[in-house]
């Protein structure tokens, strides 16, 4: 195990925190320790831990064992209001604004509040901070993506929390709102002392953002306080997962004639507002085209028209040649086409049901499984998709939640790819999966684009977008703003297109 101590005072010290949920230890005596005004990165794979430490620093979970010091008084029991009287806050992956309140009523909202008194001049300075040019009289309904994250990390300043804990805070930002939150955190850590935690499964903001680094792994911490600068990037891989066969990606494969096409498509909202302007694109046979931009920009929308979820637009669709403009999602399906949708559990698969009967929901009308599903069949059916997708379940009858994040999708993408699909579309396959599950993923798609298929990739990663796309195309506000070529690739220009400017 790494170990790096410091002579400085911390913060915060967990020693020997142990979790157990029913037979799964979450949580192996694990220790972490904050100093003040230091940037931590937190690293591992899914399931490693990440979550649950810092649900029992939130005070949400209670520890089986071990001990919990804040500023060296000793912590008997942590709840949520306990933890952010102690001056630890956290910002979740899902946005907790209230959308109908202004900026300021957000902000003010919590009792710990300790600002309303001189809440314009505080509001100014971390406005300044974060680059926020924006009235606290704003509502956040009319706030973009990246201003409601600004916002977001706002409320635990004026809450007054010392010690900040970020899960995936850049997952909705453009390169350039992801640079200036890297600025603000700086600032923060620095003329203000605030320690932070950034949670990520970049390893380039690790690099970027952190002065040290914990990481866990199968609820041990393998890796404690160790300095950034002085850890290459294989070395953090092999800590938290051992060895991991990285492919390169070759795009010199046949293309052949287009198998998706979408034309002039606009859709608009019950209240008459302008969800899509006008979409026109087409997909060959060979072809990875990937979608960029932030999220809210009419990506959900496009996939959902594309796939027959959505059907009061205008425009057509049409697949390997045959108009389906007017047709459902069954119709989709039998001209083979695939979705994996962004939301993998509670549209992709369905919560609180079997492994078994998830598998089953694209294959349910086909006959070869019997008028009543021979479960014999479809045992044979599950078998050979964990076994060609390397899934990983504790037995068909489990509930699908049971299963990993990575292991999920898997499932998913199995079974939308055991069929050898002619069009596949992508909603963000890999967000939240650690490094191991994203190259299986990425493997997955480059074999069925091997094979002939023409596949649409939304993703808000541009690593990822780089790395598997022939072309990418950028939304912004619904319409496609800006095309890019394989030649063209460059994270500052796609950044601009992300954002609106259109150079």
């Amino acid at each position: 195990m790494y170990e790096i101590y410091s002579m400085n005072k911390y913060l915060l010290q967990v020693n020997n925190i142990s979790k157990k949920f029913g037979n799964v230890q979450a949580l192996n005596k694990v220790n972490f320790s904050l100093e003040e005004g230091v940037v931590y990165g937190l690293l591992g794979e899914n399931g490693a831990g990440k979550s649950t430490l810092m649900n029992i620093l939130s005070g949400i979970y209670m520890p089986d064992s071990g001990s919990i010091k804040i500023k060296d008084n000793l912590i008997k029991k942590l709840s949520p209001e306990i933890a952010s009287n102690n001056g630890i806050g956290m910002v979740h992956q899902e946005f907790r604004l209230i959308e109908s309140f202004t900026i300021k009523e957000n902000l003010i909202l919590s009792k710990s509040n300790k600002f309303q008194n001189n809440f314009e001049q505080t509001y100014k300075k971390y406005s300044e901070i974060f680059a926020l040019n924006l009235k606290s009289s704003k509502y956040i309904s009319e706030l973009s993506v990246g201003e409601k994250q600004k916002v977001e990390i706002m409320k635990l300043l004026f809450n007054n929390s010392s010690i900040m804990l970020l899960d995936e805070p850049t997952a909705v930002l453009t390169p350039q709102e992801t640079q200036q939150l890297k600025i603000s955190l700086e600032t923060l850590s620095k003329s203000e002392k605030k320690t932070i935690v950034l949670i990520t499964h970049k390893l380039k903001e690790i690099r970027e953002f952190t002065e040290k680094i914990y990481i866990l792994k199968n609820g041990n911490m393998v890796a404690e306080n160790i300095n950034t600068n002085e850890t290459k990037d294989i070395e953090l891989i092999q800590l938290m997962m051992g060895e991991v066969n990285r492919r390169e990606i070759k795009k010199d494969n046949i293309k052949g004639k287009a198998k998706l096409e979408v034309k002039e498509v606009s859709l608009y909202s019950n209240q008459n507002l302008e969800i899509l302007n006008n979409i026109s694109l087409e997909i060959k046979s060979g072809e990875i085209l990937g979608v960029a931009g932030v999220s809210g920009n009419g990506q959900v929308e496009l996939a959902n028209v594309i796939c027959g979820l959505v059907k009061n637009y205008k425009g057509s669709i049409v697949i390997s040649n045959k108009d389906v403009s007017k047709k459902g999602v069954k119709t989709r399906k039998k001209l083979k086409l695939s979705y994996i949708p962004e939301n993998r559990l509670g549209i992709g698969l369905a919560p609180g049901v079997s492994v078994l009967d998830n598998s089953a929901i694209k294959e349910y009308f086909k006959a070869r499984y019997g008028p009543h599903l021979s479960s014999k069949k479809l045992n044979i059916y599950l078998s050979n998709l964990i076994n060609q997708f390397a899934i990983k379940a504790p037995n068909v009858k489990a509930e699908i939640s049971t299963l990993s994040g990575g292991n999920m999708q898997k499932l998913l993408m199995g079974r939308e790819l055991i069929s050898n699909p002619d069009v596949i579309v992508a909603s963000q396959p890999t967000r939240g999966l650690d490094f191991n599950a994203v190259e299986a993923i990425h493997e997955l798609l480059v074999e069925q684009r091997n094979q002939g298929s023409s596949i649409m990739l939304f993703s808000e990663d541009l690593d990822e977008l780089f790395k598997l796309s022939d072309r990418i195309i950028v939304m912004f506000e619904g319409a496609i703003i800006k095309e890019f070529s394989l030649e063209e690739f460059s994270i500052d220009k796609l950044g601009l297109a992300m954002a609106g400017i259109n150079e």
